[in-house]
């Protein structure tokens, strides 16, 4: 690592902390929590199905879920937490095992109208929910994906915690969040939203009771620049 590439982080970490929306902090939880269901019933809702081609995220999806990275073959009981407009749930379709039962969650019922019109299916069983408040029961899931939903909470550890619940052990969980960076913290502006660093997740996922096993990316591109977010694969152990 070069000198100079180790001493700009500081000063780049510093600058998307002043860029990032103060949203989050600003509100209480009570009024945060109204700010991002209605914001996400409105036309920003909808607007998440432009930014998904406009970040590549729609079509490299499949770089995710496949059996290179992050694959659901085998595992019965599967979730996506704040399923959004649908785009993951489409590709967990795709490579779930035929009698694997798929269930999507999300806060705003716009985006559950908007997932269950993408889907053209019932298979996914959809329900309106809260992160904080999961209403499954405990070690439900083998597998679970949670995109883009942690840097909505205050405290992100919340929904970590509940999705350790849900998960059996040794169930897998795909996160995916806004990372402390420049373009993240132009999101985090977009969205209402806080930004996390890879350092900061990884040690909420250890008090939580979940494992770091391994960061994906969307593609080489976004590996060598360091964009697209933090896309990690979390573990629950097995004697969790």
């Amino acid at each position: 690592m070069s000198e100079s590439w180790a001493s700009s982080q500081p000063a780049k970490f510093e600058l998307a902390r002043v860029l990032r929306s103060k949203e989050p902090e600003r509100r209480d939880a009570a009024a945060y929590h109204e700010l991002v269901k209605n914001y996400y019933n409105g036309p920003a809702g909808w607007f998440t199905l432009i930014t998904g081609y406009l970040t590549g995220h729609e079509s490299l999806a499949g770089n995710l879920f496949s059996p290179d990275a992050f694959d659901v073959r085998g595992c019965k009981r599967i979730l996506d937490a704040g399923c959004g407009n649908g785009r993951y749930l489409r590709f967990l379709l795709r490579q779930a095992d035929p009698d694997a039962i798929l269930s999507g969650c999300d806060l705003s019922e716009g985006m559950l109208k908007r997932a269950q019109g993408r889907l053209k299916t019932d298979r996914p069983l959809l329900l309106a929910a809260d992160l904080k408040q999961l209403p499954y029961r405990d070690g439900t899931f083998d597998a679970a994906v949670c995109g883009w939903v942690l840097e909505h909470l205050q405290d992100p550890r919340v929904g970590l915690r509940e999705l350790a619940r849900v998960l059996r052990p040794g169930g897998k969980l795909l996160v995916m969040t806004v990372e402390s960076t420049i373009t993240g913290a132009i999101c985090s502006r977009l969205y209402h939203c806080r930004t996390t660093r890879r350092d900061e997740l990884k040690k909420y996922a250890e008090e939580c009771g979940l494992i770091w096993h391994k960061e994906h990316w969307w593609s080489r591109v976004h590996r060598w620049f360091g964009l697209g977010g933090i896309v990690v694969e979390l573990r629950r152990p097995l004697d969790g």
